[in-house]
């Protein structure tokens, strides 16, 4: 790995890191605070970045090198602009998926009962 892959790899764990603080902050002020929805906030976006990884390699591999007959993917300005498109739509995709579960968590809390309903006259 070259120093261009290191800055991708160091680009995707902060990514992922600040990601998962905004959740555990957002997630700390409902009351429906827990250690499953975090860990599992965790594993969605570590899966997202492999879904995005996988998309832009049949991309890469199918559209440019096949369709369009690009031969020059291992210079720095490509891969440089590969690295950002990915960096991007994995932010992207994660603050997605980070508002979305936010939401059905606040939803999902809001429509417990914290009482006990009585039954009969009162």
């Amino acid at each position: 790995m070259d120093t261009l892959g290191a800055i991708f790899c160091i680009i995707l764990v902060l990514i992922v890191l600040g990601t998962n603080i905004i959740f555990i902050r957002k997630i700390n002020r409902t009351n429906d605070s827990r250690y499953k929805y975090k860990i599992f906030f965790f594993l969605i976006s570590i899966v997202s970045i492999c879904a995005i990884m996988i998309i832009a390699a049949l991309f890469q591999n199918i559209v440019l090198i096949d369709y369009f007959k690009i031969t020059d993917i291992e210079s720095f300005q490509y891969r440089i602009i590969i690295i950002t498109a990915l960096s991007i739509t994995n932010m992207i995709a994660n603050f997605t998926l980070l508002k979305l579960y936010v939401k059905r968590r606040e939803r999902k809390s809001k429509n417990k009962f914290n009482g006990i309903e009585l039954i009969g006259k009162e």
